[in-house]
């Protein structure tokens, strides 16, 4: 699928680093960076309506990369929302851009959007990985708030299976749940703690402790994921335990307060005809008057691991045919746009 009044710029690595973090210093601690970029100049290389890799040099010194787009509208004097998309295990950044579409600006023209990159193509959720990366995120954002007009109340976090399962694991995190206004997971792979011989799925302790409430939760997920099974259990490689997905989003409604009462709504605008078309959406809301839907699910019947899109994309393949009747990056954005932190 083309991305309308998008072209993609790739820029010398050392260059970006050089530009987005001149503060840096290998041997001393994180020095603390100006706290608003209003006012400067977007860094050397980078244009508008344009994509770009750039690097990252941690307090750690570990080097990290990403890929960030620039809205064609961006006015280095107006706060712009900022989103975080992470790619799912095994895939990229850039992997992630052509799937997500958030850098389309037909749909995303004021955002601007981050592609972080996971150390060997995987985030801290996964049970293979190693990384602190919610260290990565917090201190990464910091870093971008410094550079670029940020509005600090329009952070949003998005992910695709393993960066869905991150997305949710930066929701769960007490610091970064303060600082990101709501999160979309897709495929979400939400392990828990519990060993692989002890998976129990539809009751599986979820650990998480926000650091307030009534965050908003969107989740889509499609009925025949055989990655990330919507009825849970152990993961396709037996090291991992998955909650069930109605579990996982009853849970975060009982700890918003809502309890597992919802509103369920069958999206049939939702649904296109034809072969290899999913067959059925069913959306539930948990909340309550004007926070009805501060948790919301996506039940897509006969799709597979896919992030949902009326065109084939990368997940759309001869593993996981079947094409859903709507785009679900637009759902997304309409979302985001309805909350912002306090």
């Amino acid at each position: 699928m083309a991305f309308p009044s998008f072209s993609c710029t790739l820029v010398s690595a050392a260059i970006v680093s050089l530009s987005l973090f001149t503060n840096a210093d290998p041997v001393s601690s994180c020095p603390q960076p100006p706290p608003t970029g209003c006012g400067r100049e977007i860094p050397a290389h980078q244009t508008k309506g344009a994509s770009f890799d750039a690097q990252f040099t941690t307090c750690s010194t570990s080097k990290r990369s990403y890929r960030i787009h620039i809205p064609s509208q961006y006015d280095i004097n107006t706060p712009a929302p900022i989103i975080f998309s992470f790619h799912g295990h095994g895939k990229t950044s850039l992997e992630q851009e052509g799937l997500s579409q958030f850098s389309n600006e037909a749909w995303n023209p004021k955002s601007i959007v981050i592609y972080p990159q996971g150390l060997h193509n995987e985030w801290q959720s996964d049970p293979d990985a190693s990384s602190d990366d919610l260290t990565f995120t917090s201190e990464l954002l910091t870093n971008l708030q410094s550079q670029y007009c940020i509005d600090p109340k329009k952070i949003y976090a998005t992910g695709k299976s393993n960066g869905g399962g991150f997305a949710g694991l930066l929701a769960c995190d007490p610091h970064l749940s303060t600082k990101i206004a709501a999160f979309a997971p897709v495929s979400g792979a939400f392990y828990d703690n519990a060993p692989s011989t002890d998976c129990a799925p539809e009751t599986a302790p979820i650990t998480c402790n926000p650091g307030r409430k009534d965050i908003p939760i969107l989740e889509f997920h499609g009925s025949e994921d055989k990655s990330i099974p919507y009825s849970g259990g152990l993961n396709t490689r037996g090291n991992g335990c998955l909650p069930t997905i109605p579990h996982w989003v009853r849970e975060w409604s009982k700890r918003e307060g809502y309890g597992v009462k919802n509103i369920t709504t069958n999206r049939p605008d939702l649904v296109s005809k034809g072969s290899n078309k999913a067959t059925k959406v069913t959306m539930y809301e948990y909340g309550t008057d004007a926070k009805r839907g501060v948790v919301t699910h996506f039940l897509t019947e006969g799709l597979g691991h896919t992030w949902p899109s009326k065109e084939k994309n990368d997940d759309n393949s001869e593993k996981n045919p079947v094409v859903a009747g709507y785009d679900a990056t637009p759902i997304i954005l309409d979302f985001f746009r309805k909350w912002i932190l306090p």
